[in-house]
């Protein structure tokens, strides 16, 4: 169990970008997340300046594709997806809502919920939801529904559950050719910067903190949320506890969903030469080595990053902007009070 829990977390930080372990609750997150917004500003991740919002929004409307990145349980980073497909649908005549929370094999539904032919819980049940992505689904409800009433596509971007949980626990090699046919062309893992990071990322770990970033959901590690295991497997296993995979392994799969979700997302591209696509998906997949440049290698350079972050005063944006990553940082301003909480928080966790 120890094994399978520490799997499950590293998994999901890699997926969700909690590069420094669990967020902070915030607390006056409301579970909608139409009541989540906070006042922002945007920020140049290159470059550490303020952007106008007003520019921001219009540079946003100019691209074929805007990734926008989330912590899945974050409900601030709800409400910016959501801010950004009301704007975007408001300017863009023709789009796609291409999310990771679906998988490829299920496109055929959110077509079926796109064309209004089948209801909210058909989608939910139809798409295994609750096993396959597991979060709450008010989470993304209302933006989903935001793209469906401006008649946009919605792109189921992921790998199936079933393809991935066979690589991380034997290797892309036990693929038949079937099983290979369904994934892209190209699996590029010698991306040397995308490697350091997912490396990096996992260097967190290594104390072995059995802890899961998403506070247990999803609860197996073929779920969506991938990648990495800093520790390798015991050369000699106990017997009855299910042997680690290697680091290669899962690191595979992080390949897996970047380039599934980028070849995706450039597909429906392909198809639709005049369309744009918003793309959500957890912050350890949107930026510049993982979607980001895996559409650019398809031959689409028209494409933006956005990367939320909620200022609690603790440095969480200058962490950003010391190895940016991203084009773009929204950067949501805590209220005082709550600020004030969670450096109370911090100091009584450190012994201060």
């Amino acid at each position: 169990m120890w094994s399978r829990l520490l799997l499950v977390a590293v998994l999901g930080a890699a997926c969700g970008g909690t590069y420094g372990g669990q967020p902070p609750a915030h607390p006056r997150a409301k579970p909608g997340i139409e009541d989540a917004g906070l006042p922002y500003n945007v920020l140049d991740a290159r470059t550490g300046h303020q952007v106008d919002t007003t520019a921001f929004w219009d540079k946003l409307a100019s691209e074929r594709v805007v990734c926008v990145g989330e912590e899945h349980k974050n409900p601030h980073h709800h409400w910016v997806e959501l801010e950004t497909v009301k704007r975007l649908s408001a300017k863009w005549p023709h789009f796609a809502l291409g999310m990771e929370m679906f998988q490829r094999p299920f496109q055929g539904v959110l077509d079926d919920y796109a064309a209004n032919r089948i209801d909210e819980a058909a989608l939910l049940s139809r798409s295994g939801w609750e096993d396959r992505w597991g979060y709450d689904y008010s989470f993304y409800g209302p933006t989903i529904a935001v793209a469906v009433r401006a008649h946009a596509a919605l792109v189921a971007l992921n790998a199936s559950k079933e393809l991935t949980k066979k690589v991380v626990h034997q290797g892309l090699e036990s693929l038949t050719p079937e099983e290979r046919a369904q994934l892209p062309a190209e699996i590029k893992l010698d991306d040397k910067q995308h490697r350091a990071w997912f490396d990096d990322l996992m260097s967190g770990f290594g104390d072995g903190d059995p802890h899961n970033p998403h506070g247990g959901s999803p609860s197996t590690p073929d779920e969506h949320t991938g990648s990495g295991s800093a520790a390798p497997p015991p050369e000699e296993p106990l017997a009855g506890v299910p042997e680690m995979p290697s680091a290669d392994r899962v690191y595979s799969v992080q390949v897996i969903w970047d380039e599934t979700m980028a070849d995706s997302a450039a597909k429906w591209l392909a198809a639709n030469k005049d369309g744009r696509i918003v793309i959500l998906a957890g912050s350890g997949h949107c930026h510049d080595s993982a979607i980001v440049n895996r559409i650019k290698r398809r031959g689409i350079k028209e494409v933006v990053s956005v990367r939320s972050v909620v200022d609690d005063g603790q440095g969480d944006v200058a962490q950003e902007l010391a190895k940016p990553m991203t084009d773009f940082l929204v950067v949501l301003q805590m209220p005082d009070d709550v600020k004030h909480q969670l450096v109370e928080q911090n100091a009584k966790a450190s012994g201060e």
